[in-house]
């Protein structure tokens, strides 16, 4: 841990030892004393700022293949709170598994019951207990063992563990173990009682143990104070198309990502429309007209551009953990993920422009209408491009929140409605495609030759950039954590 002086304090001095196939160790100590430290370390998550070699089946580990045959399983449960028991095991199964459906489903029933998760297979992960939530994300692990053995005969080759005397630590880590068997997680017997047939069945089981009870403590085996190149188990087509059916679950259950965008679409479609009723086709009413259509487009912007920034800082934690233990591939995921979302980012513009356009008595001409969509459509997928660039670059929701609005400002100012383009000094006036605003407002504010195939050209631009930063983005975050 760096100090305020900048020099760092020494966690682990040192330490060797082997863990083997059919145990369940514990790795015990108090707050502060680099348990989480060491599972990061065993785990593969943390490679800098320590000495010596990690060893795997007498072998220095390669930890590409490692974490193909290894899980690590968070102490907070990520889970994405719309889907069952049931689907989150199947999203599981189907990206871990090249087997028919019915073996799947066999497999996946059969971990329900071990975990003792059949009572609730049906219920969403976010109404599940913090037992049944535990439980919930061992299994999602669970389902990469081979379906046509039982689970509780199942018997697989795993890593034998062993830690070079010359490891050592010199800074501190903020990532918590994975699979923490701490009073305040109130794990039952159950849980422990399943880690502890997981090891005998022929693996190497490591936790950490926080104040552990007697009882507890003697279902542990010890209590401590290359293998082939293998790929994703499923093809990236797969791999798409289930996280696209997730992406697509998950969107239209969630009350605010879904219903809300809709009905805020319609229901704000028709007060602006009452507000501007009929002022379309009256030129002495301009200055009304440009306000509906600034104000249209700034709803649009923040109707796509909030949103995203809300709900895509959620879903990255879940996306670490399952892209980390190899589920899925980063490309993957991230086609998914905003492909899912763009007929609903096609949908509320074109629904609020059917409102307003005739509502407001805009010329009654198809080339227009379909303009006025279009301009509308482009400029909310890219703030939602906005949304995601903003969510995936903040380290937290709180800063995502703020940052997000704060991106809008310099493309208000920019728009031509606040100053008109030919008051901007020259030298700045290239500044105003810097804005994705549609070229409607700067025509009715003396821009007569606007040529509004650049401003799509622009929109695209923006649109591909930002899709691009976004994944450069994400990409960097992985690495990081690795």
């Amino acid at each position: 841990m760096q100090s305020l002086t900048g020099r760092f304090k020494t966690l682990l001095k040192r330490l060797s030892g082997s863990f083997f196939s059919r145990e369940l160790i514990g790795i015990m100590g108090p707050s502060g004393a680099g348990k989480s430290t060491l599972m990061n370390i065993l785990a593969g998550y943390r490679e800098t700022g320590m000495t010596g070699q990690v060893w795997v089946n007498g072998s220095p580990r390669d930890l590409r293949t490692f974490r193909k045959m290894s899980c690590y399983i968070m102490q907070e449960d990520k889970l994405l709170p719309h889907l069952t028991a049931t689907e989150a095991m199947m999203v599981s199964a189907n990206l871990k598994l090249n087997e028919c459906m019915e073996v799947k489903k066999e497999l996946v029933d059969q971990v329900l019951r071990a975990l003792g998760l059949l009572v609730c297979a049906h219920t969403r992960s976010g109404s599940l207990s913090g037992g049944q939530r535990k439980r919930l994300a061992i299994g999602l692990e669970l389902v990469r063992l081979d379906p046509q053995v039982r689970l509780d005969h199942q018997v697989s080759v795993e890593p034998q563990v062993r830690l070079d005397p010359q490891v050592r630590l010199d800074h501190q880590v903020s990532v918590e173990p994975q699979v923490r068997l701490d009073p305040q997680v109130r794990l039952d017997h159950q849980v422990v009682s399943l880690m502890r047939s997981l090891a005998l069945g022929g693996r190497t089981i490591i936790c950490t143990v926080h104040q552990p009870s007697a009882k507890l403590l003697e279902m542990f085996d010890q209590e401590a104070g290359h293998m082939e190149r293998r790929s994703f188990a499923t093809s990236s087509l797969t791999q798409f198309c289930v996280l696209f059916q997730r992406s697509v679950v998950t969107m239209c259950r969630d009350q605010v990502l879904t219903r809300l965008r809709l009905t805020s679409h319609v229901a704000i479609g028709v007060l602006i429309g009452l507000l501007y009723l009929n002022i379309g086709n009256d030129a002495s009413k301009v200055f009304n007209n440009t306000g509906f259509l600034f104000f249209s487009m700034l709803f649009l912007m923040f109707g796509a551009l909030m949103p995203t920034v809300l709900t895509f800082p959620l879903e990255m934690s879940v996306f670490l953990r399952e892209h980390l233990n190899y589920w899925y591939s980063l490309k993957a995921f991230y086609l998914a993920r905003t492909t899912a979302d763009l007929p609903l980012q096609v949908l509320c513009p074109v629904l609020y422009c059917s409102i307003v356009y005739w509502m407001t008595e805009q010329p009654p001409e198809a080339g227009r209408f379909l303009l006025f969509v279009a301009l509308s459509v482009c400029t909310a997928l890219v703030a939602q491009s906005l949304g995601l660039l903003v969510g995936a670059a903040s380290p937290s929701l709180q800063v995502a929140t703020f940052v997000g609005p704060l991106t809008a400002i310099p493309v208000l100012l920019l728009s031509g409605f606040f100053v008109n383009f030919d008051t901007i000094p020259r030298y700045l006036q290239w500044s105003s495609y810097a804005s994705y605003e549609p070229e409607e407002v700067l025509q009715l504010l003396d821009v007569e030759h606007a040529e509004l195939y650049v401003d799509f050209l622009v929109l695209a631009v923006f649109f591909i950039a930002l899709r691009l930063a976004t994944f450069l983005i994400l990409r960097y975050k992985v690495n990081a954590e690795r």
